[in-house]
């Protein structure tokens, strides 16, 4: 019995909502999970296994952690199994008209599904990575489920849909407890996470991305931007430009050169 609720079983019924999005294809899903479910995650969601994954630290990204080659809880890994799933692949594929839509088979040993976030946290305006890690094949959709059962949207933590060039927030999500996001990845589709301030909760999320069989995989789409896809890395724009001259982080000039580089060649 699937654990999503029951009004999402048929996502072709929001195709035209999520098509006129801006400023990329997007749809809110509300209520996610069934409320029965989501209720019980308390019971399995307090685990705290922070010291077998990664932290982040940066001028990008701060007071970030996910699971990456961990055992996940088991409601939790549930949930990621279940957007994995064929029938919710072939759901998104009515959504979408990506009828080549595949989950990736790297799971979360090399793409992690469960984030946190901590006090003083953010995640800065970025575009993920372009490709599926095993194939190379295009990265076109992801969904992001909130988790955190009680929050208050005056600790931030919302995420944000950047313009084409990442600087600019076009439209701010409020972080909403059983609140699912799935939008169209493009090279463009520069999004992050604003500031947590005073938050007395963690703020967990689970994050599910899909990939495209076709090379070309927005060619039915009519963008606001370049549809054209080209190969990159996970890249961020940082505040200011001699950001990117600190040796620390020199990881996020390199990724921004390789993603202009390869803009222009495409």
């Amino acid at each position: 019995m699937s654990i999503i609720n029951d009004k999402y079983h048929n996502l072709s019924n929001f195709k035209n909502q999520f098509k006129a999005e801006k400023p990329f294809p997007h749809l809110i899903l509300d209520n996610f999970l069934k409320e029965d479910y989501f209720s019980d995650l308390k019971l399995d969601h307090s685990i705290d296994f922070k010291d077998k994954g990664k932290s982040f630290n940066s001028d990008a990204e701060k007071e970030k952690w996910i699971s990456k080659n961990v055992n996940l809880p088991k409601l939790v890994s549930n949930i990621v199994n279940e957007l994995n799933s064929d029938n919710w692949i072939e759901n998104l594929k009515s959504l979408t008209d990506i009828k080549s839509l595949f989950a990736t088979d790297v799971g979360n040993t090399d793409l992690a599904n469960y984030h946190e976030m901590y006090k003083n946290g953010f995640l800065g305006s970025h575009v993920d990575h372009s490709s599926d890690p095993k194939t190379g094949l295009p990265h076109v959709l992801n969904i992001i489920l909130y988790l955190t059962q009680n929050w208050n949207n005056n600790w931030g933590g919302n995420t944000v849909f950047m313009s084409k060039d990442g600087k600019k927030i076009i439209k701010e999500i409020d972080y909403i407890p059983n609140r699912a996001v799935l939008f169209l990845h493009t090279p463009y589709s520069f999004h992050g996470v604003t500031k947590l301030i005073n938050n007395k909760n963690k703020r967990s999320t689970i994050y599910v991305d899909y990939y495209s069989e076709n090379k070309d995989p927005y060619q039915n789409y009519k963008l606001d931007f370049g549809n054209k896809f080209f190969h990159h890395g996970t890249c961020f724009v940082l505040p200011k430009t001699l950001d990117y001259l600190k040796p620390k982080n020199f990881y996020y000039l390199r990724t921004r050169l390789g993603y202009i580089i390869n803009q222009i060649i495409k």
